[in-house]
Order: structure tokens, then C-alpha cells, then sequence
């Protein structure tokens, strides 16, 4: 009896083992971007990745174009060359223009460059606050 019940085990092991590479490998042909995670959170990281993207849908609060932009200029302050040649051409196809691209750009350098002004010189929260009428 406990050869079969050793033999079941092993048997049902090797089933899940299967049938869980055999996810992994879904989620790989879905997404090139799943094979970044372990394959023991990929599902997880693929629904969230799903999730993530509706923030670029009509869904959300701030028009598509416009988060692609939003997403040029972040991608462009962390240096993310990936995010960058990502966002660019996704905003390019939502119909961003060049002048578009640039200005969020720049709009990200410059609050790169005043944060560290700021930052650096010890402005403080008091004197911002009292900068832009907020106190």
C-alpha cells in the first residue's frame, strides 16, 4: 500500500510540475516581458502588468496621449532607455507630435533641475509654501 500511495505522489508531482511549466511557457508566448519575473510570481506580474496598462486605456482619468507623455517624462528623468523608445513610439501612434514629446521632456528636466536648486539650497517647505501662496 505504500508503494501505490508513494507512486501516487510522485506521479501527481511530476502532473502539477507540468502543468505549472506549461503556464510559465503561456505566459512567456503572451507577454515577452513576463520572462523578467520568477517563474514562481509571473502569473501574478502578468495580471498585474494587465492592470498596470489601463492607466494608457480611455478608462483612465487622464487621456491616453497625454499618459504616454506623462510617460516620457518620467522615463526620460529615471533614464530608461527601454521606457523611452516604449513611450515614444506608443504616444507617436496615439498621435503625439514631435513639439509634444520634446515640451515633456523638457518639462521633466526642469523639475529635475529646480528640485535640485531647491534641494540643494535647503529651501524648505515654509519658504515653498509661502512661494506659491499656499501657507
Amino acid at each position: 500500500m505504500k508503494k501505490i500511495t508513494l507512486l501516487f505522489v510522485l506521479i501527481s508531482t511530476i502532473a502539477v510540475g507540468q502543468t505549472k511549466e506549461d503556464s510559465y511557457q503561456k505566459l512567456l508566448e503572451e507577454s515577452p516581458f513576463n520572462i523578467m519575473y520568477p517563474q514562481f510570481m509571473a502569473e501574478d506580474a502578468a495580471e498585474y502588468f494587465k492592470e498596470f496598462n489601463k492607466l494608457f486605456s480611455d478608462s483612465s482619468p487622464i487621456a491616453p496621449k497625454e499618459a504616454r507623455l506623462v510617460a516620457i517624462g518620467v522615463s526620460a528623468a529615471v533614464k530608461c532607455e527601454y521606457c523611452i523608445a516604449a513611450n515614444v513610439h506608443l504616444a507617436r501612434e496615439l498621435g503625439a507630435t514631435e513639439d509634444e514629446i520634446k515640451a515633456a521632456v523638457q518639462i521633466a528636466a526642469e523639475i529635475q533641475r529646480f528640485s535640485t536648486l531647491l534641494y540643494g539650497n535647503d529651501f524648505g517647505m515654509e519658504k515653498l509654501n509661502k512661494a506659491i501662496g499656499k501657507e
